[in-house]
């Protein structure tokens, strides 16, 4: 008699065992996860565009000293339009040599010569005037710049965007939840987890080698938009 109590014993444990599992998950509340996208849009106040001077000659100083030339100037006429120079980086600088065209008939199998250099300066610029867009873009191409990169427009403060695009995500997300819990037959509950990211969308306008012109280029700012997503979790009964 003994010897069967023992062995029952651990059967009776398991099975207690069991019970508080289920126990457990019944207690666990039952949630509904959902997400949501908001937007807010406004008229840009800043712009941002790369000024670059391309320059070549026989030898690398030469196209380095033509570079800096025309670049000097370029930097020189923003200042004069009142860019500050907290507003002005170098974003890129780079020195390659410019081989000869490839000759296909050529019995030869040395390697291509370099018959030259090129020299490639960017300037990042950051414009708070942006009514004064066209004309700094004239001005630059006029004092020197022969190759334009992207042209891009936000916001000097965001943070209204930031949270109008926030709570159009939370309403978004909510609007969702309900839907959903309303055609499953549940109620919504508390928000058991809740996760916001938000992020810029910059609106690039393409630009690419130009010369200067009589007029004024002509520059739209547009609106640009700024986008939040929410993720949130509800309990549900």
């Amino acid at each position: 008699m003994r010897m069967l109590a023992f062995l029952l014993l651990p059967v009776m444990v398991m099975a207690c065992s069991d019970a508080d599992a289920q126990d457990q998950s019944a207690d666990a509340p039952r949630t509904l996860s959902v997400s949501g996208e908001g937007q807010a849009y406004g008229t840009p106040d800043l712009a941002m565009m790369q000024f670059g001077v391309v320059a070549e000659g026989k030898t690398a100083g030469e196209a380095m000293e033509a570079n800096a030339e025309a670049m000097t100037a370029v930097r020189n006429r923003l200042r004069e339009l009142g860019i500050a120079a907290r507003d002005m980086q170098t974003s890129n600088f780079s020195l390659n040599p410019v081989y000869a065209p490839y000759n296909r008939n050529s019995s030869t199998s040395d390697e291509r010569k370099i018959v030259g250099y090129s020299v490639n300066n960017s300037l990042s610029v950051r414009l708070r005037d942006i009514d004064k867009v066209g004309a700094t873009i004239d001005a630059a191409v006029s004092a020197g710049a022969n190759n334009l990169g992207g042209l891009q427009f936000g916001f000097q403060d965001q943070t209204e965007l930031e949270e109008e695009a926030k709570r159009a995500a939370v309403r978004e997300a909510r609007k969702t939840a309900e839907i959903v819990a309303d055609e499953a037959g549940v109620t919504l509950g508390r928000v058991m987890t809740l996760s916001v990211s938000g992020y810029s969308r910059p609106r690039p306008v393409a630009m690419a080698r130009m010369e200067a012109a009589d007029s004024v280029t002509p520059i739209e700012a547009g609106e640009s938009s700024l986008s939040a997503n929410v993720s949130v979790t509800f309990e549900i009964k």
